[in-house]
């Protein structure tokens, strides 16, 4: 079983920018007060759309113009298709 990395509160309130890259890096740090832990500092989960907000998103969004389209074009011509139309 993987150990979590602690710190106490003032620990991590001085060294803030080093925990967050240390989140953004995959790490949970928990966090505590008076040899309690109080927090853990993790990457926020990943939030999902729902199917209605989806719609709602594509019904709202701008129609693309001829312009859109035309830079599109130049930029395929430049960059190349996909290497597949469906990359996982």
């Amino acid at each position: 079983m993987e150990l979590v990395p602690r710190m106490t509160a003032t620990e991590a309130a001085r060294s803030f920018s080093e925990v967050l890259n240390r989140v953004a890096a995959g790490e949970e740090i928990e966090v505590t007060r008076s040899g309690a832990a109080v927090a853990v500092i993790s990457a926020p989960a990943t939030r999902l759309v729902s199917a209605e907000r989806f719609r709602e998103l594509i019904r709202t969004a701008p129609i693309p113009d001829d312009e859109f389209a035309a830079e599109v074009r130049v930029l395929r011509e430049t960059v190349g298709a996909p290497d597949s139309p469906w990359p996982s």
